[in-house]
């Protein structure tokens, strides 16, 4: 017997490193114009806006129904493994629910709700996959993940507050506010699954991208284990320096960088930054 870690496919851990890992991923639908793709498999974010600017309409996410992961779940316990499923914020999206509506069909199947998304559930999703390396069990990997969910810390920069406006997540009042005074916001999203503003930057977007990696690394506590850089996407050579800066201040033993998929870059836009990483 077995343990399968699994997680939907918010967890931005592509292109291969849910390979590397032996993850196994249950797809988030998307949207774009009236046809629906399985996120990562059939659609990817450089798909997303392509006629944004004519429509300014923003695709639509959609999480997988409890179908999909029962399907997932029935194959894995028929072959004689336990699993372990790390879902995205319960509070952005029903597929945590979706997925622990499904388990209540087995004994053996654990669902943990992150509370958050990206490259932050990526981090839980990888010390998953080290702790069934390491032969624990898949309750004693779901206990040490409803620990582990709280110490994972998330500072989102943004270059502007327009598709969170247009999503729902800010108002227009907020857009204007931030575009008319050139303000490049940090939104936390703190361990409950609640987004707030934590900080607001001002000025070009490379500098900004600095001084948010420099306020980042400055925090306390933090983890030396492992850390993601992820953008929606960005000026290679802006990241390469950014990430250069995180590797170099020697905090953590381990640095990824992804691109983050389409359900972050959904809500976020285009030159979105997130260092993540886990307190002690």
């Amino acid at each position: 017997m077995g343990v399968i870690i699994s997680t939907d496919s918010a967890c931005d851990l592509f292109p291969d490193l849910y390979k590397q890992y032996k993850i196994e991923i249950v797809p988030l639908y998307i949207t774009v114009e009236g046809r629906t793709r399985r996120d990562v498999f059939e659609i990817g974010p450089d798909d997303l806006f392509v006629n944004y600017e004519k429509t300014h309409r923003l695709p639509k996410t959609a999480a997988p129904p409890p179908a999909d992961f029962f399907e997932l779940f029935k194959k894995q316990v028929e072959n004689g493994n336990d699993v372990v499923h790390i879902a995205m914020n319960s509070k952005f999206s029903s597929s945590y629910q979706n997925a622990a509506i499904a388990a209540q069909e087995f004994d053996n199947v654990y669902v943990v709700d992150t509370f958050t998304l990206s490259s932050a559930q990526g981090l839980l999703v990888l010390r998953a996959a080290d702790m069934r390396d390491a032969g624990m069990s898949a309750k004693e990997i779901y206990d040490k993940m409803e620990i582990d969910k709280t110490k994972i810390r998330t500072n989102v920069l943004l270059d502007t507050l327009e598709f969170a406006y247009r999503g729902g997540r800010a108002t227009m009042l907020q857009m204007f506010g931030a575009n008319l005074l050139k303000l490049r916001p940090c939104l936390l999203l703190d361990t409950h699954g609640v987004l707030s503003v934590r900080r607001k930057f001002r000025g070009n977007f490379t500098q900004v991208c600095k001084e948010y990696i420099r306020f980042v690394l400055d925090q306390p506590n933090m983890d030396d284990e492992r850390a993601f850089v992820s953008t929606t996407g960005m000026d290679q050579s802006l990241l390469d320096s950014v990430v250069r800066m995180v590797k170099e201040s020697g905090k953590f033993r381990q640095v990824l960088t992804t691109r983050a998929g389409c359900s972050m870059t959904v809500h976020t836009g285009p030159n979105t930054l997130v260092l993540f990483y886990k307190e002690k």
